[in-house]
């Protein structure tokens, strides 16, 4: 096995678990999210989001599937909004939709080498590519589609997470923390909209058009008219940048430049603390103004550096098609 470090993080207090499930569950959920349910296997996964009818994301989340059930990994403080408002438009619809805690629980393992080291832990035959995943012994095992990164989502029963965990450790894993997790999150260019800055941007601006989260071809679902008029007129003008910063960041912090003044050109999605030094947060920011110098809180605020993603962003793809 790798010798690189593998961390497995328990993530109760970071995402939320929402459990959607019965006979109309993929026909109910087709027509709120942005991503094509229709197309995904058992155990598999795929970002979605779900938005206003003008567009903007109420919030974001991964699916993962089992059957005819669907679980989705969302911002913690966004999960009892998201349900309450599935109900309210589940009308007759053949399906429940609850909280997945406290009787299931969500797991993240990842670093080099973690696809072996669930092999050997847990003795499957880890997915090994983003998106794909296995349903086996009331675990559903998916492997995240991050570049340049090894991470998986387990979802499974609260009464083994000790056990997992313990078996994990044995194969040579350490404990890692949400804040880790965060980070890890941040590297990979994946922010999720959490009560800070919900319904504040339309999926394209966080990038979910490059990460697979938009479907351009599927029916209608709230905000579609606005999410393809961005995609088919180039009407997009803000996407989402990593950004390192000296000082703490939080999510839904304004963030100003040199040319536009006490103009606004962006906010912070997500933030945390960096080991080598300082914070790194996602931004959602003017893609005009990114060459300027950038504050964080007001225009002579905290002084912001733009850092690489490992994917090319939304405005690129755009121009290169």
């Amino acid at each position: 096995m790798s010798s690189a470090i593998i961390t497995f993080t328990p993530l109760r207090t970071e995402l939320g678990l929402i459990h959607a499930y019965g006979v109309d569950a993929e026909k109910f959920l087709q027509g709120q999210f942005s991503n094509d349910l229709h197309a995904l296997a058992s155990g598999h996964g795929q970002w979605s989001s779900y938005s206003t009818a003008k567009g903007r994301m109420i919030a974001n989340f991964y699916v993962q599937r089992d059957g005819e059930a669907f679980w989705l990994s969302l911002a913690a403080d966004m999960a009892d909004i998201i349900i309450e408002r599935l109900r309210k438009f589940r009308m007759m619809a053949k399906l429940e939709i609850e909280r997945g805690e406290p009787e299931s629980a969500l797991f993240a393992v990842s670093g080099r080498g973690t696809g072996d080291l669930l092999g050997h832990a847990l003795g499957i035959a880890a997915p090994e590519t983003g998106n794909s995943g296995v349903v086996c012994d009331d675990m559903i095992i998916t492997r995240l589609p991050w570049a340049d990164a090894e991470a998986f989502l387990i979802i499974l029963p609260a009464s083994r997470v000790e056990v997992v965990s313990a078996r994990l450790a044995a194969a040579g894993a350490r404990a890692g923390s949400a804040e880790d997790w965060r980070l890890q999150a941040i590297h990979a260019g994946v922010g999720m909209i959490s009560g800070a800055t919900t319904e504040k941007v339309i999926p394209q601006e966080l990038n979910l058009e490059v990460l697979d989260g938009i479907n351009f071809k599927k029916g209608c679902y709230p905000g579609q008219e606005i999410v393809a008029r961005s995609h088919y007129l180039g009407k997009l003008k803000n996407q989402t940048y990593r950004i390192a910063s000296p000082a703490p960041l939080r999510a839904g912090e304004e963030i100003f430049s040199a040319r536009m003044g006490e103009q606004s050109i962006g906010m912070v999605i997500n933030a945390a603390p960096d080991p080598q030094g300082g914070f790194a947060a996602l931004a959602v920011l003017r893609a005009a103004n990114v060459g300027e110098a950038l504050m964080a809180g007001a225009p002579n605020g905290t002084p912001l550096g733009l850092e690489k993603l490992p994917y090319p962003l939304p405005l690129d793809v755009a121009r290169e098609g």
